[in-house]
């Protein structure tokens, strides 16, 4: 069954360098998503009841916490935590190099623990089947036209709770 278009993907253009990580590389313009909100657990459980869940929409916000606790513990456990049809989410660590085994000391040498998704490969098709895009400016150009419409209404200095700024990540079909 073919999938139905659900929505249009926000997205802008942006000048990036043409290899990562090297600032003197040719510049070329990318395409790249414009996060335009953050979705928490209770606006999650509101669109999945919108959905024709059985549940109510308290409910399912408590078995999404509830999920994401089991998840942080199970990490914590050394599991992976696979998310099926969306991702697999793993731990790894960030640690000095050490010359000899007998000097390793995790309380000295390990870093950081970092958070890791693989995501499924049906997740990705899904996102890539049926799918439109829709031109629109960067948050950051939205943000300083809000200030100058401010500012030449005379309404206040612009500065409109902070948000605006950055783009939807850097996507210019080099995976990190």
């Amino acid at each position: 069954m073919a999938n139905k278009v659900i929505g249009k993907i926000p997205y802008s253009l942006a000048l990036r360098p043409s290899i990562p990580g090297d600032k003197n590389s040719e510049k070329k313009i990318y395409a790249t998503a414009q996060i335009d909100e953050s979705v928490d657990l209770k606006t999650l459980a509101k669109h999945m009841r919108q959905h024709g869940s059985s549940y109510s929409v308290g409910t399912l916000q408590g078995v999404l916490t509830d999920m994401v606790e089991c998840t942080l513990e199970l990490l914590k456990q050394g599991k992976s935590v696979n998310y099926d049809g969306l991702m697999r989410l793993h731990v790894t660590i960030s640690s000095d190099a050490v010359d000899d085994v007998e000097d390793f000391n995790p309380a000295a040498h390990i870093k950081r623990v970092n958070l890791r998704g693989d995501v499924d490969e049906s997740a990705k098709a899904f996102l890539n089947s049926d799918v439109d895009f829709e031109y629109v400016i960067t948050r950051e150009a939205q943000a300083l036209a809000k200030k100058a419409a401010k500012e030449a209404l005379g309404t206040g200095s612009g500065d409109d709770n902070g948000e605006g700024g950055g783009d939807g990540g850097d996507d210019n079909g080099q995976t990190e």
